[in-house]
């Protein structure tokens, strides 16, 4: 199992992607899983996409999140995912990305993407 790193910080009322895991002839991949943060809960969308075919859409409140400040007032449960399991095979020349879709007040996400070379 392999792990990359990825960070996407949001902008307010925009989608932003991260560059992705890319599946090359050479080295093809399959994406198991990703682990994912978020850096607060606003109401806001994280996505996964393979080039144009979006195949993730999960609310922000639905993950776990770093916030620990002492102004969040909102209950932490520790039943929150970290990991989505995704078991995608990803076409040599295609890329898999992960974004967050953002409203009036943003979130930034981070985390990997866990996959396997593809035999």
């Amino acid at each position: 199992m392999f792990y990359k790193l990825f960070r996407v910080t949001g902008i307010a009322n925009q989608t932003i992607f991260h560059g992705g895991l890319v599946s090359t002839i050479e080295e093809p991949v399959t994406l198991k899983a990703i682990i994912i943060n978020v850096s607060n809960y606003n109401n806001n969308s994280i996505e996964g996409w393979i080039e144009t075919r979006r195949i993730l859409q999960i609310p922000d409140d639905c993950l776990s999140t770093i916030d620990s400040t002492n102004t969040a007032t909102y209950y932490r449960p520790t039943n929150k995912m970290f990991r989505i399991p995704i078991d995608e095979v990803i076409k040599p020349g295609s890329v898999f990305k992960i974004a967050i879709n953002c409203g009036a007040a943003l979130t930034n996400i981070d985390g990997s993407y866990e996959y396997e070379p593809t035999s």
